[in-house]
């Protein structure tokens, strides 16, 4: 049975699978038949009640009618969709939602009738290490959803994610996991609620179970205490966001984040921690003894810190001295926004890589690829050469190294005069060449230094982070006579440097684009090779050996092997590139690095779906023919 038929239009009432249809009419008693009765009459009187905008006592109303009503249908053991019960069920509804429209106010309670469920069904997978990314120990982690994305849509019960969950037909989907589904009027309520807009004006951070507490009591919970965050003076020794915030974010942070929170603690910004857990304050300005954070840090016996759990060593004893000396100082605070989440340490060492000199670069540079040989070869001495954007090393002859650093400079100023970069060098510390003069160097570096094996139909590779803290390419020298079944070492040359540069500016595009744009711009110069002619015939045999199951899948990073690669996107890229012209193939780069998908960037740029696109280049291939399929390493 299809979601949408779990969704009722007008109130958003909400059946579970198989009640749509109903009972049988069911035998009532006269005194209950006069009790139906009397209970459609109550809900009579609201309308006028919300007419002369009395809403809490309209709100009442409904509230005891729907109490009635609920004892009625389980004393006469009816459903609650029976159709004798119909007319009231929709007179309810038409009654609530006349209500919340005319009130402003939803006739749904998050406290009272959606806190109770979660605390009791979802929080037992979702809370400290919880499922998906998914914490919904509090309103806070519910707001913000999980690797999923957000779980509602105010509202829009059918289009949230919470309900679709709920009601999934799998077993394997439905929420929650490998328990009984929620009860028809569970979901009811987490849906109406939904519908009146899911609000919720309560302490976003209290517990899920102490809402439902204290909702079930009738009272509400306490407001957070406003804190009070004090600022350094001047006269402090230890300075929070130099001193203590990044060990604090590294070592204690893998238990207390966002999206883990054990305890209910997390100290990913300087109010959260200050605010503490589900215990409380974990630091009180200037007194150790009651400041939990401190105590958690001290051994039983010797002092020694314990925390970290499980990892005495996680901290490092100037770390824990300077934690005293900055309680003791007033626990101030040196940053900007107390709100604001401390940088990670992949941002800090962001900041920090902003400040280097080309000269602190190329000093990095030099010893990650000294580094990376000696993986390979530990004692053997590479011959190096360095120009003003390479850094090379070899086992092959001194001449050779000297022609394939001309090849690549060439092909560099290229690049760089067509896609007019002013970055100098192109590379940040320069890009490092590693050539092998025999098969065993090149498979050997992708042992030592990716802990892969590598097809033989693979001569090189390039490897490039957007940090630049990876910046390489590896070939073997495969020599200067291209055939059907070897590309030339020009071409390879080629190749590996596009890739290299491509990759530089991050993103996400596939392989089969970095690769088939290096074969292609490799095309230009070597338009007789015999192993670019043979490419079209090649992605053709792999195309019909693959038998995709979805023609928008050749867009799709992964689809084909390192040894597919090659052809497919070198095809693949003329293909676009004769299509749209370059310009309209430079402006699909930039989509698919900007973020988007590759079906969407497809839409946008070339007016189509993937799957005619992807039809229209399996139809410009010959068929059959070529090498066989190559296999993932």
């Amino acid at each position: 049975m299809r979601q949408q038929q779990f969704f009722k239009t007008g109130a958003c009432c909400l059946f579970i699978a198989g009640l749509l249809a109903g009972s049988l009419l069911a035998a009532i008693t006269p005194e209950q038949k006069k009790e139906l009765k009397e209970i459609e009459a109550e809900v009579a009187k609201v309308a006028p009640l919300i007419t002369k905008k009395k809403y809490e006592d309209a709100s009442a109303a409904i509230q005891k009618v729907e109490e009635r009503f609920e004892t009625f249908v389980k004393d006469a053991d009816l459903k609650e969709t029976d159709p004798i019960l119909k007319k009231v069920t929709v007179q309810l509804e038409k009654a609530k939602e006349k209500l919340a429209k005319a009130s402003g106010k939803g006739t749904v309670s998050f406290e009272k009738n959606v806190a109770p469920i979660i605390a009791s069904k979802c929080t037992g997978c979702h809370s400290d290490d919880p499922k998906g990314g998914l914490a919904l120990d509090t309103f806070e982690g519910l707001e913000k959803g999980g690797r999923s994305g957000n779980l509602v849509i105010p509202g829009d019960p059918e289009s949230s994610l919470l309900v679709r969950r709920l009601i999934d037909p799998d077993d394997q989907q439905r929420m929650p996991k490998g328990k009984d589904a929620l009860t028809e009027k569970e979901i009811k309520a987490i849906a109406a609620w939904i519908s009146e807009g899911a609000k919720f004006e309560g302490d976003k951070t209290a517990a899920m179970s102490a809402l439902s507490k204290a909702a079930a009591a009738g009272k509400p919970v306490a407001p957070p205490k406003k804190l009070e965050i004090q600022k350094e003076t001047g006269k402090e020794t230890v300075h929070f966001m130099k001193d203590l915030m990044p060990e604090l974010v590294d070592t204690c942070g893998r238990c207390h984040n966002d999206r883990v929170k054990r305890k209910g603690f997390s100290v990913m910004s300087f109010e959260k921690l200050m605010k503490g857990g589900d215990s409380g304050s974990v630091i009180t300005a200037g007194n150790l003894d009651d400041s939990r954070f401190w105590r958690l840090l001290n051994g039983p016996d010797d002092g020694s810190p314990v925390m970290p759990a499980g990892n005495q060593t996680g901290i490092t004893r100037k770390w824990y001295d300077n934690v005293k000396t900055w309680i003791l100082e007033g626990a101030k605070f040196d940053g900007g926004d107390p709100k604001k989440d401390f940088p990670s340490i992949e941002e800090r060492e962001a900041t920090a890589r902003a400040s280097y000199s080309p000269e602190k670069w190329l000093e990095i540079r030099k010893k990650s690829s000294d580094g990376e040989w000696k993986k390979t070869f530990p004692n053997a001495e590479a011959k190096q050469r360095e120009s003003s954007e390479l850094l090379l090393y070899g086992d092959v002859p001194e001449e050779r190294l000297e022609q394939i650093e001309k090849w690549a400079m060439e092909h560099v100023a290229f690049l760089r005069q067509t896609f007019k970069i002013k970055d100098d060098p192109v590379w940040k510390g320069k890009l490092g060449v590693f050539v092998f003069k025999e098969r065993f160097g090149y498979e050997e570096f992708n042992n030592s230094v990716h802990k892969r094996d590598v097809p033989r139909e693979v001569f090189g590779h390039s490897q490039v982070n957007s940090t630049f803290t990876d910046a390489f390419i590896a070939l073997q020298d495969i020599g200067d006579s291209p055939t059907e079944s070897s590309p030339g070492m020009q071409v390879n040359l080629i190749d590996q440097v596009t890739g290299a540069f491509l990759k530089r500016g991050g993103g996400g595009l596939p392989d089969w684009l970095i690769r088939g744009a290096g074969l292609a711009l490799a095309h230009q110069k070597s338009a007789g090779n015999p192993f670019l002619a043979a490419m079209p015939r090649t992605a053709g045999g792999i195309l019909q050996e693959s038998r995709l199951t979805e023609p928008g899948l050749i867009f799709v990073d992964g689809t084909f092997s390192p040894g597919e690669v090659g052809p497919i996107g070198f095809t693949l890229v003329e293909f676009l590139m004769k299509r749209g012209g370059i310009p309209q193939f430079g402006l699909f780069v930039q989509k698919l690095q900007s973020g988007a998908k590759p079906e969407v960037a497809i839409k946008d740029v070339y007016q189509t779906d993937g799957k005619t696109l992807a039809i229209q280049y399996a139809g410009s291939l010959p068929s059959g023919g070529g090498p066989k399929k190559g296999k993932k390493p």
